[in-house]
């Protein structure tokens, strides 16, 4: 066994003899200086060869690129670890105020918090708080603190929270009375006891919206009550870069009339996207008197949600020569005379658009949507009515009408090319007798129809008639859809049955067209034979008074809970995909 006190063995491939001997005779205190100077020869030497490292190599704003996209929002824990790596990147990040103002947090302690905000210098803050990511008591003295001392850097303030958590932020006396840098002001979900609003309901101080800034290019306020007056004297005219503007009311309580929005809107010329949720009704007066029309030059994005009456009022008083996307979703309602207006005010507000070449229909479970949109793109068109109760037994429902020939009336939809309609017989039988054939005259080039769910057997019984009375020399006036040259639908016997008549009448008259069954499941069909059906039909299409389906079909009985459930479920999916 080999001594302690042995000459110690060292391979020659690393070291010479020379050196292992002068190792070996050296005592204590002259290995303790040899090892301090290999010591730093090491970290010497290790220093150098990190600066052949591709990180080392990259110039500072390369990494500063690198920085920014792999640093999360609002996250310091990350930036301290990537200032400890090395000396060269230690000083590029603590050179980088852009850095810390994208980890700035308000939940961080705050001794450091403060020191972060030192480390942003004087570049515009872009500050963000919400009471549910508070898991450390320490954001709202912080926010606090940015509201009193900072608020003149904000460039982007989030303040999200409920209840009376965050009254101490809204309510908090700024020592400025204007924000020059910023852009983005969101607030939502504030519940403050500090009385604004005229009723006195609680809600966003009136000097917090009346603080000057002329920088602002979006709003968004939603779930929080406020001032309309304030936001009409004070706000909007001081704001004249606004071009994004979304409000969303939880209460009735703090909406405005059509003519407090309006007032408001007129004064914001550079407006490109208006969402406005719950936040206007129609006023005592609003109908009374037409408004003057509000032209909004840069607008191309308009949502919103309310009555049919508030929105048939709203849209009338708008020139949107730029729109190129409109949404809406009203409340029916009892009323049975407004969905004309609305109608027509869809029409007016949509007149400039670009033609869109699909549309879809669709009605289930109290609500009814219609759509129009490019070729595998999200609709540029919807309207959404809610609450649309078909009356049982049924009765005239001029509601219906107005709808269909609405529909027609829309110019944005006369080039529409492919229509998809899924409507049960309960809706159909409270249609006007020449519904149908008003609106099969307006859209003419339709060359593709696609039934879902529910099947408008009386759209069908139109067609029949116009090429049955057209083959009898009864018809004096053009004929419906000369461009057909499709129809898709759900493959069931009955209802091929009925197509197959159909293709025969319009053969006759010289516009055929191919049929496209759509594979569905459905249960083995044991009514009569086919021969029978095709006798019923026929009776049914010729019949002058039509009382309710064709015989006693299983196909045709008006069923909600069917595959309607899919199509609706696909149409709110692309409104919240959409929204997104």
């Amino acid at each position: 066994m080999e001594s302690l006190y042995d000459t110690p063995t060292i391979s020659s491939a690393t070291l010479n003899e020379e050196f292992v001997w002068i190792v070996a005779a050296a005592d204590a205190e002259e290995l303790d200086q040899m090892l301090q100077v290999f010591h730093s020869a090491i970290v010497c030497i290790s220093q150098w060869c990190n600066t052949f490292a591709l990180a080392a190599c990259l110039p500072g704003d390369i990494l500063l690129l690198v920085f920014e996209h792999a640093l999360p929002d609002r996250d310091t824990r990350m930036l301290r670890s990537l200032s400890q790596v090395c000396c060269w990147w230690r000083s590029i990040i603590l050179q980088a105020p852009l850095l810390w103002r994208k980890a700035l947090n308000l939940a961080d302690r705050s001794a450091w918090f403060s020191e972060v905000l030192r480390r942003t210098c004087a570049v515009p803050l872009e500050v963000f708080f919400d009471v549910a990511e508070d898991y450390t008591g320490y954001a709202i003295p912080n926010l606090t603190a940015v509201m009193i001392d900072n608020l003149w850097r904000c460039a982007s303030l989030h303040i999200e929270g409920y209840g009376d958590d965050i009254e101490e932020i809204v309510s908090s006396r700024t020592r400025i009375d204007q924000v020059p840098l910023l852009r983005r002001l969101l607030i939502r979900n504030i519940s403050c006891s500090v009385p604004s609003t005229p009723d006195g309901e609680a809600g966003i101080p009136d000097s917090f919206l009346s603080v000057l800034a002329p920088q602002l290019t979006s709003l968004h306020l939603e779930g929080c009550t406020f001032n309309w007056d304030i936001v009409h004297t004070r706000l909007a005219p001081r704001s004249p870069l606004l071009s994004s503007l979304f409000i969303r009311s939880f209460h009735i309580q703090s909406a405005a009339t059509v003519a407090q929005l309006l007032s408001v809107l007129e004064l914001l010329p550079n407006l490109k996207d208006l969402s406005l949720q719950n936040s206007f009704v129609s006023g005592e007066t609003d109908g009374d008197v037409p408004f003057r029309k509000v032209l909004l030059s840069q607008l191309t994005s308009l949502a919103f949600e309310s009555s049919t009456v508030a929105g048939a009022i709203f849209l009338a008083a708008l020139e949107l020569p730029s729109l190129a996307k409109l949404e809406a979703a009203v409340d029916i309602g009892q009323v049975s005379t407004n969905v004309r207006q609305f109608m027509e005010g869809v029409h007016l507000a949509t007149c400039k658009m670009a033609h869109l070449p699909l549309l879809h229909i669709c009605y289930g479970h109290r609500i009814l949507i219609f759509q129009s949109s490019h070729y595998h793109r999200f609709p540029r068109l919807r309207v959404t009515f809610m609450n649309w109760s078909l009356h049982s037994p049924p009765i005239s429902d001029i509601r219906c009408t107005d709808l269909i020939r609405g529909i027609a009336d829309v110019a944005l939809l006369r080039s529409t090319r492919e229509v998809k309609v899924s409507l049960p017989f309960s809706f159909e039988r409270c249609l006007a007798l020449d519904t149908w054939t008003y609106f099969l005259g307006h859209l003419k080039l339709i060359s593709l129809i696609s039934f879902g769910a529910h099947v408008p057997i009386l759209l069908l019984r139109t067609l029949f008639l116009d090429a049955y009375h057209r083959h009898e020399g009864l018809q004096g006036q053009s004929q419906l859809l000369p461009s057909l040259e499709q129809v898709a639908m759900p493959s069931t016997p009955e209802l091929e049955v009925l197509i197959d008549i159909l293709v025969e009448a319009r053969s006759r008259v010289g516009t055929p067209f191919a049929i496209s069954p759509i594979s569905r499941m459905h249960p083995r069909r044991t009514g009569p034979p086919i021969e029978v059906v095709r006798e019923l039909m026929l009776e049914w299409l010729t019949n002058l008074v039509v009382d309710g389906i064709p015989g006693d079909s299983v196909w045709f009985v008006d069923d909600e809970i069917t595959d309607s459930d899919d199509e609706l479920d696909e149409l709110l999916d692309d409104v919240d995909s959409d929204s997104e």
